[in-house]
């Protein structure tokens, strides 16, 4: 028996129960579904939605919490079109924490002396996460249609 052959029935045998009871487990569905969150991704992603809502904050007459949700929309429209794989976790994530930040810094002063803080950052991480998520389907559509063949 030659040694690829041993490779591929040692991949082929069943596992025993100590094996499956043990960590073997979360790693076959790692291996399945791949990996859920990956930082670089998370940090792209944040780059995106920062820099989309630092560009939409310099168009006059926009409200500041409409220029963050923009932003973070186009952040994630941008991601969604740039990128092949999906990335609705790390775009959730950055668009609702870009929002809480920006919605808590402008309401700084209301949520320290009033007591609207948790809502103020509720509302903020909900529409962030729902602007990401938006911006991110679309762009991933349009990547698609783009890249189909006719």
């Amino acid at each position: 028996m030659t040694r690829s052959d041993e490779v591929l029935a040692e991949r082929d045998r069943e596992p025993t129960t100590e094996e499956t009871t043990s960590g073997s487990r979360l790693s076959g569905l790692r291996g399945r579904i791949g990996v859920p969150f990956s930082f670089r991704t998370f940090l792209l992603a944040v780059a995106f939605a920062v820099g989309g809502s630092a560009l939409a904050g310099l168009i006059p007459f926009v409200p500041s919490t409409v220029a963050t949700l923009a932003g973070v929309f186009v952040g994630g429209f941008a991601l969604g079109l740039v990128r092949a794989t999906r990335s609705y976790l790390e775009t959730a994530a950055a668009g609702s924490g870009t929002a809480v930040v920006a919605a808590v810094s402008q309401y700084l002063l209301l949520s320290f002396v009033g007591e609207v803080g948790v809502p103020v950052a509720l509302i903020g991480a909900g529409s962030g996460l729902l602007a990401g998520v938006v911006g991110h389907y679309f762009g991933r559509d349009l990547r698609a249609g783009l890249t189909r063949d006719l």
